[in-house]
């Protein structure tokens, strides 16, 4: 059989996942909780932290403030990435998510560092009495709602697999961490340990830094197209399984707008009828979607092959190859 080839591009399956207004309700809800409550969270640690003279709890109270910026980026670019082709954007918006990520992480890597870099100016010690007791007051409330929003943000982030949120509850899981930590400097600072408090804020601003590096280091993956060896390991396996399938030439995966984007390449008898080769191509389409709930869209190509002959698969990097899954490459 000669060279021709059968493409098809599905028509039911877009690049984000279709709206549902009690999901949205959901998502929209866990956005709104966790900018109310970082935006209190903030004023009250910078606000107690300032009146009290506690470095530590001013510190967190960066980390929130910090926090409403990520919430903010997050919520907006969730908002505008559901828009779909439009005349200049013919893949839709869906990379804006990520777009926003990499910019709040080049943000947050410079918030660590000045956090840390105040650690070492001059502060009064704390004190016991009612200062004490109101900044403890504060880091222990901060720890609860922290909790709280974590598992808002999680509920939110299951039901409209949305990354921003996933990412912000893990971020308010370390917060709640972080916050933890203030509430054993403050302790510290007034039982007479002021090296209790500078301690801590390094920690704080490290913590930072690191949210600011996984969050640019998550967006840029996306922007540049980054595939998980192993989610091509597990659908390649699935399209093996394929009535029909002869072999698989290609395989590639990128993500966007927390869908899986799949191009597949693969080779069916040459004698088949293109009706046939088209039931083939619907088949594997299905069962990548069926078996992956993130699979939002499939193109396949269909190559001829006579029978009797194998193809070659396409070749792959051997440190990031899809034939055994492996966890290679960047």
């Amino acid at each position: 059989m000669g060279t021709a080839a059968y493409s098809r591009r599905p028509t039911a399956v877009s690049l984000c996942p279709v709206s549902d207004s009690n999901v949205d309700r959901i998502v929209e809800r866990a956005f709104r909780a966790g900018l109310i409550g970082n935006v209190a969270l903030a004023v009250a640690k910078l606000g107690v932290g300032w009146l009290v003279g506690s470095v530590a709890l001013a510190a967190d109270g960066w980390h929130s403030f910090a926090d409403v910026l990520i919430n903010v980026g997050a919520w907006v670019a969730h908002r505008f990435s559901k828009e779909g082709p439009d005349e200049d954007h013919h893949y839709g918006h869906a990379k804006l998510e990520a777009f926003a990520g990499f910019f709040v992480g080049i943000f947050l890597v410079a918030a660590g560092v000045s956090v840390i870099a105040g650690a070492f100016l001059p502060h009064a010690e704390l004190e016991a009495g009612w200062r004490g007791a109101v900044a403890l007051g504060v880091a222990t409330v901060s720890i609860a709602v922290n909790l709280a929003l974590a598992k808002i943000a999680l509920a939110g982030s299951k039901a409209g697999r949305s990354s921003g949120l996933r990412a912000l509850a893990r971020d308010n899981t370390a917060d709640a961490l972080s916050s933890l930590l203030v509430l054993l400097a403050i302790a510290g600072s007034v039982a007479g340990l002021a090296w209790t408090e500078p301690l801590a804020t390094v920690f704080i601003g490290g913590v930072i830094g690191w949210m600011g590096l996984r969050t640019g280091r998550e967006g840029f993956d996306v922007l540049m197209d980054r595939s998980d060896p192993k989610v091509r390991g597990r659908l390649a396996a699935i399209v093996r399984e394929v009535p029909g399938v002869r072999e698989i030439q290609a395989l590639r995966v990128r993500t966007a707008g927390g869908c899986t984007l799949v191009d597949l390449e693969i080779s069916v008898d040459g004698d088949l009828t293109v009706r046939a080769g088209h039931e083939i191509a619907h088949a594997a389409e299905h069962a990548m979607t069926g078996a992956d709930a993130s699979v939002c869209e499939v193109h396949v190509h269909v190559n001829p092959v006579d029978s009797g002959s194998v193809l070659e698969p396409e070749p792959e990097p051997a440190s990031d190859s899809w034939e055994d899954g492996s966890e290679g490459g960047a």
